[in-house]
C-alpha cells in the first residue's frame, strides 16, 4: 500500500461499499428526521422500503438467518429498518444510548462480518450445485 497506485486501487473498491453503506444509514437518518418534524408517515414508508437496493439477495438472506423476523415467510425482502438494525447487531452494537443509531464503525464491523458468511454461504451453495458432499 506504499505505492499511489496501490491506494487508487483500494479506494476505488472500498468506494463501492461505501455508498451502500451510506444509503443505508441515510435512509435511517432520513426516517428520525422526519419523525421529529412531526412527519411519522413519511418515516414510516422510508423505512419500510425494501432492502434489495442495498444488500443483494445472498445478503439479506445470511442476515435473515442471524435475526429472523417474526412472521417473515424468508422468500419476500426484508424492509431497510430491519437490515440496518441486523447489520448493527451483527456489528456489536447494543443500542445501549436508546439512539437508534450504530456508529459507522459498528457498521463496518458488520459489513465485514456479513461478507465473511456470504462468502462461505456461496462457496457452500456452488458445492452442492457441483454434488460435492460438505
Amino acid at each position: 500500500m506504499t505505492e499511489p497506485q496501490n491506494l487508487e486501487r483500494a479506494v476505488s473498491i472500498l468506494a463501492f461499499i461505501g455508498v451502500r453503506l451510506l444509503q443505508l444509514r441515510e435512509v435511517m437518518t432520513l426516517a428520525l428526521y422526519l419523525r421529529k418534524k412531526g412527519l411519522s408517515d413519511e418515516a414510516t414508508n422510508i423505512e419500510n422500503q425494501c432492502c434489495d437496493s442495498v444488500l443483494e439477495a445472498d445478503e439479506w438472506m445470511v442476515l435473515l438467518q442471524h435475526y429472523k423476523i417474526k412472521g417473515h415467510d424468508g422468500k419476500t425482502v426484508p424492509d431497510m429498518k430491519w437490515a440496518y438494525k441486523s447489520l448493527a447487531k451483527l456489528g456489536g452494537f447494543t443500542d445501549s444510548k436508546r439512539t437508534g443509531m450504530a456508529s459507522w464503525g459498528t457498521i463496518w464491523e458488520g459489513w465485514d462480518t456479513l461478507q465473511a458468511q456470504v462468502s462461505g454461504y456461496r462457496l457452500a451453495k456452488e458445492m452442492l450445485a457441483a454434488g460435492k458432499v460438505l
